[in-house]
């Protein structure tokens, strides 16, 4: 008696769970930003981040392989509207972590569990 298992469809279903999840995600990134959730010193408050549009239209998602994937916003003042920073007279610009702020509203693990059954159908 032999027992022949081909889990080559699950490898397909999963790297493709990863992926649609990864843009899913993104679409989560671009509601992070333009939601008026992020405090501000003065009105209006809270607010979104858009102020030119850069920042939100520039996001970039690159695939290095099988479950690896790299999100990346390449204007010059994306690392300080996330960590917030102090300007030469002293005020201080509040950070408004867009990614921490999506990533607690998207639950990645569930949302590839749902893409791969759904992909395998209920049996897998």
């Amino acid at each position: 008696m032999t027992a022949n298992l081909d889990f080559s469809n699950v490898d397909r279903a999963l790297d493709a769970a990863f992926r649609e999840t990864m843009f899913l995600l993104g679409r989560e990134f671009t509601k992070s930003i333009t939601d008026n959730v992020w405090q501000w010193p003065n009105p209006p408050s809270p607010r979104n981040i858009i102020d030119s549009g850069r920042l939100r239209s520039c996001q970039q998602l690159t695939f290095q392989g099988t479950g690896k994937a790299t999100f990346a916003w390449p204007v010059d003042y994306s690392f300080y509207v996330h960590q917030g920073y102090t300007m030469p007279d002293g005020t201080t610009i509040p950070g408004r972590p867009w990614t921490t702020h999506a990533l607690a509203r998207f639950n990645v693990t569930r949302t590839v569990g749902i893409i791969v059954q759904r992909r395998l159908g209920s049996n897998g």
